[in-house]
């Protein structure tokens, strides 16, 4: 469990990433230059859409690494995990 852990940094970068890259479109949208300040809405909403994004990439992760974990539970390695999580 400790190697997927490490997997989990990308959670954070994974947000970051897509936050800067909806900032930017959405100032090219507005025809504003592209680090042109955000209103409190615009900067909810990037905000918001970006966990999402992130939270959807990373969360089957972190179920895989929960369960490698468990120590209730014995499992062959991480295909196992993933065969029995999916059944």
């Amino acid at each position: 469990g400790f190697v997927p852990g490490l997997f989990g940094t990308s959670h954070g970068a994974l947000q970051f990433m897509a936050y800067e890259d909806l900032k930017l479109r959405y100032n090219k949208y507005r025809n504003r230059v592209s680090d042109t300040k955000l209103n409190t809405v615009e900067y909810i909403m990037m905000a918001a859409v970006s966990k999402i994004f992130a939270v959807s990439a990373t969360y089957p992760y972190q179920v895989v690494r929960a369960r490698l974990q468990d120590q209730h539970n014995t499992y062959s390695g991480l295909f196992d995990v993933i065969h029995r999580t999916w059944r």
